[in-house]
């Protein structure tokens, strides 16, 4: 037989090899809009990869998932329900790339917890189960936060007694309720401020700065085989917050407290004056985990509006960031896994508390960015 040319394969060819071969380790079925008794219905059909999407030259693997999955290692996103639900290239990009996801904001105390006597579960049981039908862990957030998600009844002018009942109730109850299907808690959140001095917060007023351990010790007795993590944003490198970060952990380690690790947020170009350096990042990973606790990135986003140059361009620093950012953290022991905060840009926070940008893996058409190669060929050790 005459010898042919070899053809320079694309992405779109890798995906019917691939599918060919094995259907590509952790493709999921869809998911789709609710039916009339409110329960969001399981469609059979396999999704796609993102493969289809783009017509590049093939330089890497078939999703996100697929590579984390062959390293025994965990890439997540946070989700939120109400999108989940009504979209589905939304649910099928989450399920197809990804084998951890985190509740957004569902699992936050005024969500779940609108009124002392009164849950809400339903809009976290979107992403529980969705999580569990597509086998991917599952991280809750957030147990503890001083921010807009505290309810009015908390923030009402109550005993102090009372007060700490209704935190114990909140912890022990939510935790419980999903005992054994949340793979590791945000207990509690941004407890330090940009001084790297305990922030003041109605916690800290009414129960003291051990209301931060006992936030652990609560969490613990009611899922002792869940991880545990505290988690901030602007304490990535080395600086005044990650000192302070530093502190409270380190201590919490010293008292016993049943801490696991840090969740190190990563909200790159919060800062619009520079970028946190991946050496630094390195060297903060480094005594974190001589602590004996392990270190996650929880949240990451790379913003692109203070950037100068064409949009070309302004995408392929982006693509830089997170590749360097990335690579560095998963070169050092105790460094265990990752999660962006949306994948996305349809759909992402920055919007609105910053203005327009496009911090994400993927654009408002759910195509794959110069972002989401830059992760690939971290995680490919490229």
């Amino acid at each position: 037989m005459a010898k042919t040319e070899p053809k320079s394969n694309t992405r779109r060819d890798f995906l019917k090899i691939t599918a060919a071969i094995a259907g590509v380790a952790g493709l999921a079925a869809g998911y789709g809009l609710r039916d009339v008794a409110g329960h969001p219905p399981w469609s059979p059909e396999m999704t796609t990869t993102v493969t289809q999407t783009t017509t590049e030259p093939l330089k890497c693997s078939a999703s996100l998932k697929a590579i984390a999955d062959a390293k025994g290692f965990l890439i997540g996103s946070a989700a939120d329900a109400t999108t989940l639900v009504g979209s589905q290239v939304y649910a099928n990009t989450l399920a197809r790339e990804f084998n951890y996801v985190t509740t957004a904001y569902e699992m936050n105390w005024r969500r779940v917890h609108p009124s002392v006597n009164d849950w809400n579960f339903l809009f976290a049981d979107d992403i529980v189960n969705f999580a569990i039908d597509h086998q991917m862990k599952l991280r809750g957030n957030s147990l503890i936060w001083y921010y807009t998600e505290m309810p009015t009844y908390l923030t009402s002018a109550v005993p102090t007694d009372e007060f700490r009942q209704m935190y114990e109730d909140h912890i022990k109850t939510l935790v419980g309720h999903y005992r054994g299907k949340v793979h590791a808690w945000n207990v509690v959140n941004e407890a330090v401020d940009n001084d790297g001095q305990l922030r003041d917060t109605l916690f800290l007023e009414k129960l003291g700065d051990q209301y931060i351990g006992d936030a652990f010790r609560l969490a613990h007795e009611a899922d002792p085989s869940a991880i545990l993590l505290y988690t901030d944003y602007g304490a990535e490198a080395l600086g005044r917050k990650s000192d302070g970060v530093y502190k409270l952990v380190k201590g919490l380690v010293a008292d016993g407290v049943p801490i696991n690790g840090v969740g190190l947020q990563m909200h790159v170009g919060m800062d619009p004056t520079g970028y946190p350096k991946p050496e630094d990042i390195a060297k903060n990973i480094r005594r974190l985990v001589a602590l004996r606790l392990s270190v996650e990135i929880t949240e990451m986003d790379v913003q692109i509006r203070h950037l100068l140059g064409s949009l070309q361009e302004r995408q392929e620093t982006q693509r830089k960031i997170y590749h360097d950012i990335i690579a560095a953290c998963l070169k050092e022991k105790g460094f265990t896994n990752i999660t962006f905060w949306g994948f996305t840009d349809a759909d992402s926070w920055i919007d609105q508390f910053f203005g327009p940008d496009d911090p994400l893996l993927f654009d408002e058409n759910f195509q794959p960015k110069p972002a989401y190669w830059g992760v690939m060929e971290a995680l490919l050790g490229q």
